[in-house]
C-alpha cells in the first residue's frame, strides 16, 4: 500500500487489514477522550484504546503498555503535546506519534522535527479521522491540508518578541538582541501568550506555526 504524505485525508480508503493496534489518545479534555475513544472502539484495527490527561499520566500509560500509537494534543493544559512528542521521539522512537491541534493546521515540517508521523485536526470528520489513524497504524504518514488558519493581531514588537521566542531564545537574551528592558520583554511575552491563547513559551511556538506567524525553520522552543 503506497501513501503519499500531505494528501487530503477525506479522500483516503484504506482496506487493507491491519494489526490490533494499542492506541492512547493524550488530551487534557475528558469529552474528547470518551469521543475519540468511542469511534476508535468500534475500529476492528484498535486492541485497547488508553486515556490520558497529563504528559505524566501519559509516560506512565507508555511505559507499563507499550501502545504503538499515541494521538496527542497539541496544547495540554500547562504544558504542551509537543514535550511529550519530544520525550517520545528520544526515549520511545518506535512509537507512532501523531499530533492533533484544536484549531489551525500543524506544519508537517514542525511535527517531523518533533517525531510525529501525522498531523491532524480535531474538526476532522469521523470516518476520515479513523482512516487517517488506521493509516498511521499501517507505517505511513499523514499530514492533511487544513483550512485556513484564523488570524491573531499582534503589534510588530510583539511579533519580533514571538519569533525570538520561537527561536529558543530567554527573555534576558531577546531583551539584548532587540535593545530592550527585560521588564518590557515580559510584558510582550505575557500579552503574546493571552493573544495566541497558549500557557508557555513551547505552546507560543507551535501555536505561530500553525498561524503562520513564524516559519517552521525558526525551530520548536525550548520548554517554559
Amino acid at each position: 500500500m503506497t501513501v503519499v504524505a500531505d494528501a487530503p485525508v477525506g479522500v483516503l480508503e484504506w482496506q487493507d487489514a491491519c494489526r490490533p493496534q494499542r492506541v492512547l489518545i493524550v488530551d487534557e479534555n475528558e469529552l474528547i477522550q470518551a469521543g475519540l475513544r468511542s469511534l476508535l472502539d468500534d475500529a476492528p484495527w484498535v486492541a485497547t484504546c488508553f486515556l490520558s490527561g497529563s504528559i505524566e499520566e501519559a509516560i506512565h500509560i507508555v511505559r507499563r503498555h507499550q501502545p504503538q500509537v499515541v494521538l496527542v494534543s497539541a496544547s495540554l493544559g500547562g504544558r504542551s503535546g509537543p514535550e511529550l512528542c519530544e520525550w517520545l521521539k528520544e526515549r520511545m522512537p518506535h512509537v507512532k506519534v501523531v499530533l492533533m491541534s484544536g484549531e489551525g493546521r500543524i506544519p508537517g515540517a514542525l511535527a517531523t522535527s518533533l517525531g510525529a508521523v501525522g498531523a491532524l485536526s480535531k474538526h476532522m470528520s469521523r470516518r476520515a479521522l479513523v482512516n487517517a489513524l488506521k493509516c498511521v497504524a499501517e507505517g505511513s504518514r499523514v499530514f492533511p491540508k487544513g483550512a485556513a488558519a484564523p488570524q491573531v493581531q499582534l503589534s510588530r514588537r510583539e511579533l519580533d518578541v514571538l519569533q525570538h521566542l520561537a527561536k529558543g531564545l530567554s527573555n534576558p537574551e531577546t531583551a539584548r538582541r532587540l535593545n530592550l528592558s527585560r521588564h518590557t520583554v515580559k510584558q510582550h511575552t505575557s500579552a503574546v501568550y493571552r493573544k495566541l491563547g497558549v500557557p508557555n513559551r513551547a505552546s507560543a511556538a507551535i501555536r505561530a506555526q500553525e498561524l503562520g506567524l513564524v516559519s517552521a525553520g525558526d525551530g520548536a522552543s525550548e520548554p517554559a
